[in-house]
């Protein structure tokens, strides 16, 4: 059970995208804890690397659609139905930093949350101490590398934008981007909204996600010049 709140730590925002009873029963433990439950779901809302709470594995009544969750740059928190191996598995596979089951969610929830929201992967650590889970996450990495070097179309973004997406994909805003790479903000917007015509895309979080699912954002990837 998590530390009690003192009222020192910021404020933190969660998305609930949850049936309307459960959210209900968890916000009231969020709440307790100085985390701001946030719903219904809006996507455009969602800031990049927000957590975002989802059941896995079990009937859910989400909003919006899960891809489209997905597709934000949201960090995942999986509701799922045990502990068990499949739901992991499912939790992982899903995308989600952490998972919590059903029936610890009332008083474990709010310190996922405060993990991921600081960058911290939980689900990655229980991982490490199951063997089963470990193997189907490597092996479901595997899989994903394999299929984005092969099927993956090719890139059409320069360095610099490559650079810049990287930044977006870490959480930066266009501020710091600009002063990592001595550049001005306008400077970068202009790059940035090359990037989304190139891409189709509108939005930062989509753009970022969707280059790195292409493998665009990995160090070796050599980049066409503009």
């Amino acid at each position: 059970m998590p530390e009690e709140q003192t009222g020192d730590r910021p404020l933190i925002r969660a998305h609930l995208a949850l049936d309307g009873a459960q959210t209900w029963e968890l916000s009231a433990h969020l709440h307790a804890w100085s985390i701001d439950p946030i719903w219904p779901v809006v996507a455009e809302d969602i800031a990049h690397d927000e957590p975002v709470i989802v059941r896995v594995g079990s009937p859910a009544n989400p909003d919006i659609p899960f891809d489209v969750l997905q597709s934000t740059g949201a960090r995942l928190i999986a509701i799922v139905p045990d502990q068990s191996v499949d739901s992991l598995i499912a939790a992982a596979a899903a995308g989600a930093w952490a998972a919590v089951s059903e029936s610890d969610a009332h008083v474990a929830l709010a310190a996922a949350v405060r993990e991921v929201s600081e960058g911290q992967c939980p689900l990655l650590g229980v991982a490490a101490k199951r063997t089963g889970v470990a193997f189907a996450i490597l092996a479901m990495l595997r899989e994903a590398w394999s299929k984005n070097a092969t099927s993956s179309p090719p890139s059409p973004l320069s360095e610099q934008e490559v650079r810049m997406l990287r930044m977006v994909y870490e959480g930066g805003t266009n501020k710091v981007i600009a002063k990592r790479l001595a550049l001005s903000e306008q400077t970068v917007k202009n790059y940035l909204s090359r990037v989304f015509e190139k891409m189709g895309t509108r939005r930062r979080a989509q753009a970022a996600t969707k280059a790195l699912e292409y493998g665009w954002l990995r160090e070796d990837e050599t980049q066409p010049e503009p």
